[in-house]
C-alpha cells in the first residue's frame, strides 16, 4: 500500500482531513517533538519485550550488516589518514542531523531520509553534515575560507529510506566523504584546483595505494550560466594534471538541481565508486553567491563487496 494511501486512511480515522496541515502550521518545531515524544512514548508503553522481538524482525533498519567490521574500520582508517595526508582535515560527525539536512538544501525526497523526534534525522549523507558544519563556522568566524579553502573528510554509518535492489546491502553503510569550501576567485580558479585535488585524492587512494584503474566521467549540470565552457575548462585542467587517466565527458544536459556545473564519477574495475560535484548548499546557508562548494564520496562497504580492498 502506497504511503499516500495509507495517510489518507488515517486521517480518515481521526476525522481529520487535514490534520497533518493543522499541526504543521499551528505548532512549533518543539511542541510538535514534545507531541511525537508523548506518542512514541504511549506506544512503548503498550509493547512487551516479545514485540521487539518481533519488531527487530520485520525492521530492515535494523539488522546488522554481513561485513566484517574490523575490515570496514580498517578502510575507514585508511582512507581518513590517506585524506588527512592530502590536507583534508577530518571531523567526526555525530550520527545525527537537523531535521530537513538534506530535502532541505539538496531537494532530496524526505521519505528517503529516516526521520526522528526532538527535530532529528539518520544522518543520510554526511556531505550535507560537513556543509553545515562549515556554514555554521564561516557565520560564527571560528572558519575561515577567504583566504584559503577549507577541506574536510569524514567517514560514518548512514542511513537510507529507499528500497536497494540487491538482497547483499542493507540500508546502512559506511561512507567516506571530502568537501572544499571556498570563495568565488573568478576564472573558475576555485572550482578547478578543488576538483583537482578530490581528484589527486581518489588516484591516490584507489589507483597508487590500491592498484585499480580508475575512470572519470565529467557530467555536464546546470547551475553556471556558460555549462558547457565550464564543463570544457573543468576537463582541460584535470587533462593536463591527469594525462594518464580515462576522462569520459558527457555535456548531455538533464533536469537535475543537485550538482551545480559538473557531476563527476569515478569507476574503479567498472564499478562506480565515487560521486560528486558542486553544489549551492553553503550559497544557501549563508546566504552568500560568493560562497562555492565541492563535494564527493566513496562508498566503504561497496569496495569490500567488489573485492576492491582484497
Amino acid at each position: 500500500m502506497k504511503q499516500s494511501i495509507i495517510i489518507e486512511n488515517v486521517l480518515k480515522k481521526t476525522g481529520n482531513d487535514n490534520l497533518i496541515n493543522e499541526l504543521t502550521t499551528k505548532l512549533s518545531q518543539s511542541e510538535i517533538s514534545t507531541l511525537l515524544l508523548a506518542l512514541s512514548k504511549e506506544t512503548v508503553n503498550k509493547n512487551t519485550p516479545n514485540d521487539i522481538l518481533s519488531k527487530y524482525e520485520s525492521n530492515r533498519f535494523v539488522k546488522p550488516s554481513k561485513l566484517n567490521p574490523i575490515k570496514v574500520k580498517r578502510a575507514e582508517l585508511l582512507m581518513l589518514e590517506m585524506a588527512e595526508a592530502s590536507g583534508f582535515s577530518s571531523v567526526l560527525l555525530s550520527p545525527a542531523s537537523p531535521l530537513g539536512s538534506c530535502s532541505v538544501i539538496a531537494k532530496v525526497d524526505q521519505n528517503n531520509v529516516i526521520s526522528a523526534t526532538r527535530g532529528l534525522e539518520f544522518i543520510s549523507d554526511s556531505t550535507n553534515m560537513l556543509a553545515i558544519y562549515l556554514a555554521n563556522g564561516i557565520k560564527n568566524k571560528t572558519i575561515d575560507n577567504t583566504k584559503s579553502p577549507v577541506h574536510l573528510s569524514a567517514t560514518c554509518r548512514v542511513t537510507r529510506g529507499q528500497m536497494f535492489k540487491s538482497n547483499v546491502f542493507v540500508p546502512h553503510f559506511g561512507l567516506f566523504t571530502i568537501v572544499s569550501s571556498g570563495k568565488d576567485t573568478g576564472s573558475y580558479g576555485f572550482e578547478k584546483d578543488a576538483i583537482a585535488k578530490h581528484m589527486e585524492f581518489y588516484t591516490s587512494y584507489f589507483g597508487d595505494k590500491l592498484g585499480h584503474k580508475l575512470k572519470v566521467f565529467l557530467n555536464v549540470r546546470n547551475g553556471y550560466t556558460d555549462k558547457i565552457g565550464f564543463i570544457d575548462r573543468i576537463h582541460c585542467h584535470l587533462r593536463e594534471i591527469y594525462p594518464h587517466i580515462d576522462i569520459i565527458v558527457n555535456k548531455e544536459v538533464i533536469d537535475n538541481s543537485y550538482y551545480q556545473g559538473v557531476n563527476f564519477k569515478i569507476s574503479v574495475n567498472d564499478v562506480e565508486i565515487v560521486d560528486g560535484g558542486f553544489v549551492d548548499w553553503t550559497q544557501k546557508l549563508l546566504g552568500n553567491k560568493k560562497e562555492r562548494l565541492l563535494t564527493s564520496g566513496a562508498g566503504i562497504d561497496l569496495q569490500l563487496f567488489t573485492g576492491m580492498l582484497d
